[in-house]
């Protein structure tokens, strides 16, 4: 099946969650709150206003709006329904006071994760102790947004059609942008830098010192980056 009639399948079998084709690979899964209809809105909203109970706060602010269920809160949402499963790492989110939207250059993984969430959601019982133990934790996993957007692990996933001119201690390399999606999904366990041979998880973890994007060329990335505190390890 091609990807847009697997996103026009999504789409229609999980509203009001909706996926997007950005069409330079990468795909948005959306929940735009402030555009629910009638028929949608407020969407799962008892389980935020459950916390607002539970933390002694009124479900309703002075001037009517709602105190809880912003676009981030529903990532923290997410991100503690998801917690355990590896692939999460493979997410990056950017999400607005309106709206729950995430990206990554994988369709079937946003179609998994989009679907699993809808379910998870519309459980109310079920979600209102993950909307809880989400929005609690959510200052530790915006850290950790933060620290990945300095590697290059982050940079990767960020800008799927980029090409990279690496400077890394042990030597200069371009990654291509077959390249960096086998990198991130996994397809390429080691890489070679000045010769030697690494592991590929490595280079994906190194901190970012210094970046900027071509003048000329907006899919042209260059960096120079330095080891994070464990540093890399040559294969045998």
């Amino acid at each position: 099946m091609e990807s847009k009639q697997r996103i026009d399948k999504f789409n229609q079998e999980n509203p009001p969650f909706y996926i997007v084709d950005h069409e330079d690979g990468e795909y948005s899964l959306c929940l735009p709150l402030d555009m629910l209809g009638d028929e949608y809105y407020p969407y799962c909203q008892d389980a935020f206003d459950a916390y607002a109970a539970e933390i002694g706060e009124p479900a309703y602010s002075h001037n009517g709006l709602k105190t809880h269920g912003s676009g981030y809160e529903w990532e923290a949402a997410f991100r503690e329904a998801f917690k355990d499963d590896p692939n999460i790492g493979r997410i990056l989110f950017d999400c607005e006071m309106g709206g729950f939207f995430c990206d990554a250059n994988d369709l079937a993984l946003l179609e998994d994760f989009g679907s699993r969430f809808k379910d998870i959601c519309e459980d109310t019982e079920r979600f209102i102790p993950i909307v809880s133990e989400g929005i609690k934790n959510a200052e530790a996993w915006e850290a950790e947004q933060e620290r990945l957007m300095k590697t290059v692990r982050g940079q990767l996933m960020k800008n799927p059609s980029a090409v990279f001119d690496i400077m890394t201690p042990d030597g200069n390399i371009r990654l291509t942008t077959k390249e960096s999606k086998a990198l991130l999904d996994g397809e390429m366990q080691f890489i070679k830098i000045g010769g030697i041979t690494f592991s590929a998880y490595e280079l994906l973890n190194q901190e970012i010192t210094d970046m900027q994007t071509d003048l000329f060329d907006q899919n042209l990335v260059r960096m120079k980056t330095d080891d994070p505190e464990e540093t890399m390890t040559m294969s045998i």
